[in-house]
């Protein structure tokens, strides 16, 4: 299972909050618009409060036609929690799967954030091993530091072509350059 050398893929990491999903952002706008560059999937967004106290995350599609709730710090939830929040699989579920359907690959799939909250999805993590073994270009988050392995995540970044890039206060502004040039290449070799 997924277990070739010649999936193209591309991870990013770092400590929360440090802007992750902010240089997805930027690279798929940049992809979209200027290299004509099919891309599907998702970002993972913070939802604040009116204290600016997170609440909870939602997960939005790259083009931003669509969202759905991933998580909120609420106590009446039948369903998994990771931490406070409790996770609302099916939600996710139901916007995600459909945008990881190989049949429908697109150049780049972009897959902002595989976690704990996403993985609650077994049916997210065959769908991503799918697009492993379909050796579908992707542009992935994976959590910085874990307490306990995540299966997926390690397998991930063990494979042989993967390139994984840490976000840093020092490096974040000039990474948006280093990675979209190395995502074209990895386009035009498949």
């Amino acid at each position: 299972m997924a277990g070739n050398c010649n999936n193209s893929i591309l991870l990013i990491t770092g400590p929360p909050g440090i802007g992750k999903t902010t240089l997805v952002r930027q690279l798929c706008k940049e992809l979209i618009e200027s290299h004509k560059i099919v891309c599907r999937g998702f970002y993972t967004n913070e939802i604040r409060n009116s204290s600016r106290q997170r609440i909870g995350f939602d997960v939005v599609t790259v083009n931003n036609d669509r969202k759905a709730t991933l998580a909120r710090s609420e106590v009446n939830h039948r369903g998994p929690y990771v931490g406070k929040y409790a996770v609302f699989v099916k939600k996710f579920e139901d916007l995600v799967l459909p945008l990881l359907r190989i049949r429908e690959a697109p150049q780049l799939l972009v897959l902002d954030e595989i976690g704990k909250m996403e993985l609650k999805s077994k049916k997210f993590e065959s769908a991503v091993y799918a697009c492993l073994d379909a050796r579908i270009t992707i542009l992935a988050t994976i959590p910085f530091e874990l307490r306990q392995p995540i299966p997926l995540v390690e397998k991930l970044k063990s494979l042989c072509q993967n390139k994984i890039v840490v976000v840093t206060k020092e490096n974040r502004n000039q990474l948006p350059y280093e990675i979209l040039e190395n995502i074209l290449n990895i386009i035009q070799r498949t």
